[in-house]
């Protein structure tokens, strides 16, 4: 029996494609709203809010090469944030103790103020974004998408 669909179509309604979709529209949509909500106040991006977090969790510093694995973004990326994280004197830059070839980030006392402020308009916002979503709905979702995670993940490892 023929459906009518065009290859493209059948491939469009597999599950594993919507549902790929749908996180991506809506990861694409919450990210926005972020980014906006954070360049409006403060005048910082997202990318800049993500090196921040990590920082915050490395207060002794961390390299850049770590920092990259962390966020999952290349090196120049990284470089990239790095230089203009510096010139906003929201991180400080200093050379390893134990490696003499390599440099530590970490934030600067300004950053760590600006960072907090970050996090209460972060939270803000996806609690806005959220709202009118139940509790229910919420930890459902959360437990689907741990599951997909893991499972994706395995998928990863072979």
């Amino acid at each position: 029996m023929a459906t009518g669909l065009n290859p493209s179509e059948k491939t469009f309604r597999r599950a594993e494609t919507r549902t790929w979709l749908r996180i991506l529209g809506l990861h694409g949509r919450i990210f926005s709203a972020l980014n906006r909500s954070l360049n409006a106040t403060l005048g910082l991006s997202l990318a800049k809010f993500d090196v921040l977090a990590q920082l915050d969790q490395h207060p002794e510093g961390i390299t850049l090469g770590l920092l990259s694995e962390r966020l999952q973004v290349t090196g120049g990326n990284v470089s990239g944030l790095v230089q203009r994280l510096l010139a906003d004197d929201l991180i400080v830059k200093q050379m390893s103790e134990t490696d003499r070839r390599s440099f530590l980030v970490r934030l600067s006392p300004k950053g760590e103020r600006v960072f907090r402020e970050a996090c209460e308009i972060h939270r803000a916002k996806l609690e806005e974004l959220f709202a009118k979503v139940p509790d229910e709905e919420l930890d459902d979702a959360f437990a689907i998408l741990t599951s997909i995670g893991r499972h994706v993940q395995e998928g990863l490892n072979g």
